[in-house]
């Protein structure tokens, strides 16, 4: 991929503060795009932007905050972006938590859930107008090689009640509902010239990583998957796939389950209000 080839194309990344959105939206930035970058925090997502401007020297960078533990703000943000921008040709959900103690979202829902798997969701089917509009457009959900610890999906406890311990199965079924509508939304959209696509970015030494497990991973430096997943030329039209070190692979059994692919896109559908 050349250092020029994704100028005029128009991105939107999430969660890019730190960590691999901020790595992916340099990695963009490099090669010419404008891109939109997203943070919770309005003095770090602009902190990125300079330091960002100033390695590539990218002009055609913006900031736009938003907390997506709030379905409300995921409007606003909508709103936002759709103030200056007719089209949008690149979707990368990144942004992403991990809680080693249960918290609840403002609405109420846990809140790995809330961010993970809602949001991303939501504001998907508020861009998608933008996304029709761009030219041979691209969905990245940004998922995890955590999600083969989710064996079964207990649709009467997507909250995480009865069981959260120190947070690992509502991390891995956060990402098994994101691989699974991720699979259903590429079928939904293939007609629109919009691919749909997820992937395992790699253990990677984030912030969230280090909290958790230490520095068990690579540097954030190399962190190179989601970006290539969203500008690789050989994905166009590719689409409905989940790929680990850049390569298609299986997800786990249970994300490929049509049914429950559908029963957890109703409950999403009736949280968020979303339409496709």
């Amino acid at each position: 991929m050349s250092a020029a080839s994704m100028v005029g194309r128009i991105i939107l990344v999430t969660g890019a503060s730190d960590g691999i959105g901020k790595h992916t939206a340099l990695k963009l930035a490099q090669m010419g795009a404008t891109v939109l970058m997203h943070g919770r925090n309005t003095e770090k997502i602009h902190h990125a932007k300079r330091e960002i401007a100033e390695k590539t020297g990218n002009k055609t960078l913006e900031v736009y905050t938003a907390d997506l533990a709030s379905l409300r703000e995921v409007h606003h943000l909508s709103e936002d972006i759709h103030s200056k921008y007719s089209r949008l040709d690149v979707l990368i959900n990144n942004a992403g938590v991990y809680m080693l103690n249960r918290e609840e979202s403002k609405d109420g829902y846990e809140m790995t859930f809330a961010v993970n798997v809602l949001a991303p969701f939501l504001l998907t089917s508020l861009l998608l107008d933008l996304l029709k509009a761009g030219k041979s457009s691209r969905i990245v959900h940004v998922s995890s090689i955590s999600h083969l610890n989710c064996n079964k999906v207990n649709l009467d406890d997507l909250n995480s009640k009865l069981d959260y311990r120190d947070g690992r199965p509502a991390y891995a079924l956060s990402k098994v509902c994101e691989i699974m509508y991720t699979y259903k939304m590429a079928e939904l959209l293939q007609d629109a010239n919009i691919t749909v696509n997820c992937l395992d970015p790699g253990t990677v030494n984030t912030n969230m990583l280090l909290k958790s497990w230490g520095p068990v991973g690579i540097p954030v430096g190399e962190a190179n998957f989601v970006y290539q997943t969203a500008a690789d030329p050989a994905l166009d039209g590719v689409t409905g796939r989940y790929f680990v070190d850049n390569k298609d692979t299986k997800s786990s059994a249970i994300s490929y389950d049509k049914t429950l692919q559908d029963k957890v896109w109703d409950i999403l559908v009736k949280l968020t209000g979303a339409t496709f």
